[in-house]
């Protein structure tokens, strides 16, 4: 993983994500969209930090796997009407994906959510 933290850090900021519990936001690096065969989304998203270096919002609530990378990966998955929810790298492996040949979160439909009820 140090080549992709080394490639998050040398990429330009492309977009921000603000918590609620932070007036720091955290630089996207990294953005990938993707149309599947039944017309969901998948989109990939990555930062050179960690989130919940600055508070408490992202703290996982049960007991996961738990990851010490020094940066963030979130995967979003929408349904084709638009809905969904989002997982993230605070407490589930990062994996290359070798088909879409990204990076992306080992054994999604395993990881807890993060983010619910997220909306195009």
């Amino acid at each position: 993983m140090a080549g992709l933290i080394a490639a998050l850090e040398k990429a330009p900021t492309i977009g921000y994500l603000w918590l609620n519990d932070s007036n720091i936001g955290y630089s996207i690096r990294y953005a990938y969209r993707t149309t599947m065969p039944d017309r969901s989304e998948r989109i990939i998203l990555a930062s050179n930090r960690r989130l919940g270096d600055t508070g408490t919002s992202w703290k996982p609530l049960a007991p996961v796997t738990s990851t010490d990378y020094d940066f963030t990966v979130i995967e979003l998955r929408l349904d084709p009407k638009g809905v969904g929810e989002g997982k993230a790298s605070i407490n589930t492996k990062v994996v290359v994906d070798p088909d879409a040949r990204m990076v992306a979160l080992d054994n999604y439909a395993a990881a807890p959510a993060v983010l619910k009820n997220v909306k195009r």
